[in-house]
């Protein structure tokens, strides 16, 4: 009988204010987020910063929970994509996925905003048997 156990977890705040037109070029942008990342980006009238923001703070609380920090990992190659009721999730890239042995794996993720922070908090769950 298989099941899960938690394999690590991950805490990151960005604060919003870090995040914005002047700071971000469209290279650092492309550098730090996704194409689906990008593309949802440019949908938003509003609320850019915040959206950037919390994507980046799920990366790194990501990249935590998997014990490696951004070490041979790109930040472009992580998606925060969210369903249609807007809960969200991850979007790996096949390298990430073998890399870590993360076909099986649950990932949980919590974005909130609070005042000038953008948090995200990360679960990464690793199936045995």
């Amino acid at each position: 009988m298989g099941g899960y156990r938690i394999r690590g977890v991950g805490l990151d705040a960005v604060k919003i204010g870090r995040i914005n037109r002047e700071r971000m070029s469209r290279h650092i942008i492309a550098r730090l987020f996704h194409p689906l990342e990008v593309s949802e980006l440019l949908k938003l009238k509003s609320g850019q910063e915040e959206f950037l923001a919390s994507r980046y703070a799920a990366k790194e609380a990501l990249v935590k929970a998997l014990g490696s920090g951004f070490r041979g990992i790109y930040p472009s190659d992580i998606a925060v994509v969210t369903n249609a009721a807007g809960a969200p999730s991850f979007k790996l890239s096949a390298q990430i996925l073998q890399r870590f042995n993360l076909e099986e794996a649950l990932i949980h993720l919590s974005l909130t905003h609070e005042a000038s922070l953008a948090l995200a908090f990360v679960v990464v769950e690793e199936h045995c048997g």
